[in-house]
């Protein structure tokens, strides 16, 4: 997508990134995080959507002055395993923006030595799943009831990096 700038996420976007959950439909906010958000996301959430340091990192994407889209990753313990996801604003959605993000933060992972990454979502998020399908169709999928979780692969060629 031209025009698109995703740079790192710092504790001073807290009040956009709430802004843009605020802004989800129930829909999108159900497919990113598995539950209503309610009036707002929480402090909570936020901190846990705005990591920093070796555990977890966290990436936005501006079309212009807009938020549009926030991408996040944490570390699953001390394993080289770590766990994605991606939320993009909902009329900006189907615009490549939450494959640029996630491109970003394989590149992120591939640089800490992440050798496995995991994607939680429901079964019948199809963003996330023509995702997977697309760049990495060789993700082991575990379905579970009304979810999925994909493990796959951090290749260190991805070369997309943040500002």
């Amino acid at each position: 997508m031209t025009g698109l700038r995703i740079r790192r996420a710092v504790p001073a976007d807290r009040a956009s990134v709430a802004a843009l959950l605020r802004g989800l439909s129930p829909e999108s906010a159900y497919r990113r995080f598995q539950t209503a958000l309610g009036p707002g996301p929480t402090a909570a959430m936020l901190d846990a959507l705005l990591p920093e340091g070796p555990r977890g990192g966290a990436v936005l994407a501006h079309a212009g002055t807009a938020l549009v889209g926030h991408g996040v990753w944490h570390r699953a313990g001390t394993t080289p395993v770590a766990e994605i996801g991606v939320v993009v604003a909902d009329d900006r959605q189907r615009q490549g923006i939450g494959t640029a993000l996630a491109e970003v933060l394989m590149a992120d992972l591939a640089a800490r030595g992440i050798e496995q990454v995991e994607v939680f979502a429901t079964a019948t998020n199809e963003a996330v799943s023509r995702m997977v399908g697309l760049r990495a169709p060789d993700a082991r999928r575990e379905y579970d009831g009304a979810t999925v979780s994909y493990h796959l692969p951090v290749r260190p060629s991805v070369v997309r990096t943040v500002a």
